[in-house]
């Protein structure tokens, strides 16, 4: 348990935009957790805030914001899946331009989601 507080204190930061991230844009990871999912399976979710999706004013595109995703699968979720306490079946990544609780819908928010499985140590999209 320590070692999962430690990580996520680390990537708890705000991520350095302009020296990693592909599009850019600011991010601060916002939530981590872990839910059950049908089947008895665990998934593992991270949520971002990045108001650079926003649809007014911000400057991050659809293609883009996929492309962020997929990196903070490799980035975020990949460390933590590394760890004995931190195991997950899947990892939902979300990054919303405002804080939107999870399973609560906002017509103004926008937010995007990427749906992936962890295996040899690269992420994998899935469809949902």
């Amino acid at each position: 348990m320590i070692r999962v507080a430690a990580l996520l204190l680390a990537v708890a930061t705000p991520v350095v935009a302009q020296e990693t991230i592909p599009s850019g844009q600011a991010l601060v990871l916002w939530e981590v957790m872990w839910e059950r999912i049908e089947g008895g399976g665990t998934q593992a979710v991270l949520r971002f805030i990045a108001p650079g999706v926003a649809r007014e004013g911000g400057t991050v595109g659809p293609e883009a914001a996929l492309t962020d995703l997929d990196w903070l699968c490799a980035t975020h979720a990949v460390p933590l899946s590394r760890l004995p306490a931190a195991r997950a079946d899947s990892v939902v990544i979300t990054m919303m331009d405002r804080p939107v609780p999870r399973g609560v819908t906002d017509p103004d928010a926008t937010q995007y989601f990427g749906l992936y499985t962890i295996e040899n140590g690269e992420c994998s999209p899935e469809d949902y």
